[in-house]
């Protein structure tokens, strides 16, 4: 479930006023407008992470949701995670306003729009200035600055910000790309063996098929890396025996003497089948899009 504002705002609520009690009923009602969020409060309720607590209308918070508000709130004390996701927003903020019909006055503005959250929370005033000053200080902004206020009057993107507005890539990512001929993420698996997710340029093969040995090493490095990740990746156990069987088939193939194109594409698409459930958690959603290069690698070569 994709949990918006407003189910964030009644879990968070039933979370804090039960302590994280599993039999402690919260009266949402005093608090919330009932019409405006009885829905959320029944989407909450049916995605298992609040429990109806008595007919009153009272609410109890599930193991579900505990464990969502943990994962969320840490996810917020997250401070390089917190400073790129501000940095990106404010590039893309100016950017909306470059083509929009109006522009910003100052970039103190930047708090008041939609922006301006990082899991359902706001940046605080000191954060946003300190983004500010370091987009003004690499040349990604620019605008008049006033005394010792790192914010800035009539502020815009410089050129080269508005490419990387336009790449969608972080702002560290923009400014230091890799070195490498492909993206390099190192994600911890917790439970096991450190994952690397990315371009695996050390690879030897002989072979007789014509396919790109290029090719056949993302693939490889696609069922390697699925194949590591799934204590992470939340599937069912019977998924996750077929995300293994299936990385396994397809890093013999890829390996092999004479792998198979048709063969190769097969077991790319359905390895992305089955790693589709994951794909909203971060370790899934980059190895799917390391399938997707390498699916499509094998179908232009």
């Amino acid at each position: 479930m994709s949990i918006g504002a407003d189910e964030l705002s009644i879990l968070e609520y039933i979370y804090d006023q039960s302590g994280g009690d599993l039999d402690q009923g919260v009266h949402l009602w005093p608090h919330f407008d009932q019409r405006d969020f009885g829905p959320a409060a029944r989407r909450l309720q049916k995605a298992g992470l609040i429990n109806l607590y008595s007919i009153a209308g009272d609410y109890s918070i599930s193991h579900f949701g505990i464990s969502q508000v943990s994962e969320l709130r840490a996810k917020r004390r997250n401070g390089p995670a917190r400073t790129a996701a501000l940095r990106k927003a404010l590039v893309l903020w100016l950017y909306d306003s470059c083509i929009g019909a109006e522009a910003p006055a100052t970039t103190e503005e930047f708090g008041a729009s939609d922006r301006a959250l990082f899991f359902g929370q706001p940046f605080s005033d000191r954060e946003t200035e300190l983004a500010v000053s370091y987009l003004h200080s690499v040349g990604l902004i620019q605008g008049l600055q006033v005394d010792q206020s790192n914010h800035l009057l009539a502020p815009s993107l410089t050129v080269k910000g508005v490419d990387c507005a336009e790449s969608e890539k972080p702002v560290s990512e923009f400014l230091n790309p890799p070195a490498s001929s492909g993206p390099t993420f190192n994600v911890r698996v917790d439970g096991s063996q450190n994952v690397v997710v990315g371009t695996q340029s050390a690879f030897t093969q002989n072979n007789n098929s014509g396919i790109d040995p290029a090719v056949l090493a993302q693939l490889t490095h696609f069922a390697t890396v699925a194949r590591q990740g799934i204590p992470s990746y939340g599937l069912p156990e019977e998924q996750q025996v077929e995300v293994e069987r299936i990385s396994n088939e397809l890093e013999a193939e890829a390996s092999g003497d004479a792998p198979e194109r048709g063969r190769l594409r097969q077991l790319s698409d359905r390895l992305m089948a089955a790693i589709a459930p994951a794909a909203g958690n971060a370790l899934g959603g980059m190895v799917m899009a390391l399938g997707e290069q390498a699916a499509h690698a094998i179908a232009g070569s």
